[in-house]
């Protein structure tokens, strides 16, 4: 299970780290296309829905934490899929794409927590308060009361930060659960019969 985590958790990483990059380039260059943000969007969703589903088969006990991975990386997928496919269709609806794709994380964020706290495991709490935030912002996004493109992709912008920075801290506590768990491989016990 460690070894799998250890390959699973390069790709994480890796989605988190071009997310961040992202998110800080929309801010410092809000005239950016809205469609070339769409696509990498797209590209991302993909990627974290892959990921999901691979987790939720790969992870073992600690796969406990993940139980809604499948149904919601299947819909990270379509929702990618249907990016990519219709890109310029897709731009007008961009905030409420970029919306629903950081709900799914943070729904998945607030599990984890409940899931952490029935176990014991310290710093639910921060996990819990990160997927509300971030939930937060998805909710405003897909509302969107914003006047002009320039402050819509900003705030774009802020929100796949403040998803990256949920994501770094989920790939933490992830890592913790495994150290903590059990080594999960199959002890064989031999029974001997008295005579």
């Amino acid at each position: 299970m460690k070894e799998t985590w250890k390959q699973l958790k390069k790709g994480a990483v890796g989605v988190s780290c071009c997310m961040l990059a992202l998110g800080i380039l929309t801010i410092l260059w809000p005239d950016i296309s809205a469609l070339t943000v769409c696509i990498i969007l797209g590209i991302f969703c993909i990627a974290e829905g892959i990921y999901m589903i691979v987790r939720y088969f790969k992870l073992g006990l600690a796969g406990i934490f993940f139980r809604s991975d499948l149904f919601f990386g299947i819909c990270s997928i379509l929702l990618g899929t249907l990016l990519l496919i219709h890109p310029y269709g897709a731009v007008m609806l961009l905030p409420m794409a970029a919306g629903f794709f950081m709900i799914i994380g943070s729904v998945v964020d607030i599990q984890v927590s409940v899931e952490m706290r029935r176990f014991q495991f310290e710093n639910w709490g921060i996990t819990m308060a990160l997927g509300i935030i971030s939930t937060m912002f998805a909710f405003l996004l897909i509302l969107n009361p914003f006047q002009g493109a320039t402050a819509l992709m900003i705030y774009i912008g802020l929100s796949l930060i403040i998803w990256s920075i949920r994501n770094f801290y989920s790939i933490h506590c992830i890592s913790k659960a495994i150290r903590m768990s059990k080594d999960d491989t199959v002890i064989e016990v031999e029974w001997h019969s008295a005579n």
